[in-house]
């Protein structure tokens, strides 16, 4: 009769440990509110923030871009340059192009220097 008994207890304590296995894997893995789960979510919370916090610095600064473009004379002169190619009428602008590869060994072969400068126009409006 122990010897039942013995293979009952060893058959309990067996079904009691699995459950108890099961049981913090639950808590701690796969429930829907498990540890495992809070630590994705805030993981995410955290770079969502930090995307945030980026978005919102760039639309300040845009927002700050705006106001100066709708302000200021100076800023919008600068971007009309800048984005349109205006210039006034009584500058000097000078156009940098790069030397085409093709001078470059026309010039190696018939012994003169190769200078790498670029070739200056300029465009002289009065």
């Amino acid at each position: 009769m122990k010897k039942q008994s013995n293979k009952n207890r060893k058959f309990l304590n067996f079904i009691y440990v699995l459950f108890i296995l099961l049981l913090l894997s639950w808590i701690f893995f796969w429930g829907n509110n498990s540890f495992y789960k809070k630590w994705k979510l805030k993981r995410k919370i955290d770079r969502m923030e930090q995307q945030y916090n980026t978005l919102k610095a760039q639309n300040d600064s845009l927002a700050d871009y705006n106001y100066r473009l709708k302000t200021d004379p100076e800023t919008a002169e600068e971007v009309a340059r800048e984005e349109h190619g205006l210039i006034k009428s009584d500058e000097t602008v000078f156009i940098f192009k790069e030397a085409s590869n093709d001078s470059l060994k026309q010039e190696q072969k018939s012994g003169k220097k190769s200078s790498k400068l670029p070739v200056i126009k300029s465009i002289i409006e009065k």
